[in-house]
């Protein structure tokens, strides 16, 4: 079952964002955390629909590198990666499923549309969560000018470059819920 597929143009389209130093970004940031932690993997889906839902037509997800996303890939001693499903943990056995049933080429870096946000989001947080992947993919909205990526440890960074209609009505949801800071 296809959950993602590549679209062009691959390339992240929000000029003032900063992927080498977040905070750089010419852009406002706010943190949304998870008020409670007995699931976070189920919290922070239920964020993401809780803020997102409204914006998920115009969400893509952005990898610098799809592939190499999981730390179970690559063998730092020799500098190599292995793609095969042997001797992999569960969440990273679920993640190389997900982009080989999904047809991602492997080395491709670039832009994906998410055709089942749930099953997408319960792989990638997963590995995240469990610390089998060490950063968040981008998830970004170029038509309300903002991008969003998961913490482990149950947060959100969103940084959009200024206050927008979409902006406060999400951060107007988020407070209703969420710690924000």
């Amino acid at each position: 079952m296809n959950i993602i597929r590549v679209v062009e143009p691959k390339e992240f389209p929000l000029k003032w964002a900063n992927f080498n130093n977040y905070p750089e970004s010419k852009a406002y940031k706010k943190e949304v955390y998870l008020k409670e932690f007995d699931n976070i993997v189920n919290g922070l889906i239920e964020l993401f629909y809780n803020l997102f839902d409204n914006y998920k037509t115009n969400l893509y997800v952005y990898n610098d590198s799809w592939w190499d996303f999981t730390l179970d890939t690559w063998d730092f001693q020799n500098n190599t990666h292995d793609y095969s499903l042997d001797n992999k943990s569960k969440e990273v056995i679920d993640y190389l499923s997900m982009l080989k049933n999904s047809g991602i080429e492997k080395g491709y870096s670039g832009v994906c549309a998410c055709l089942n946000w749930t099953n997408f989001l319960q792989i990638i947080l997963s590995c995240i969560v469990s610390h089998q992947a060490i950063y968040s993919p981008i998830f970004y909205n170029a038509k309300e000018n903002f991008f969003f990526y998961f913490h482990h440890t149950g947060s959100i960074g969103l940084y959009y470059e200024k206050e927008s209609n979409a902006i406060l009505n999400i951060l107007n949801l988020a407070n209703k819920k969420y710690l924000i800071e």
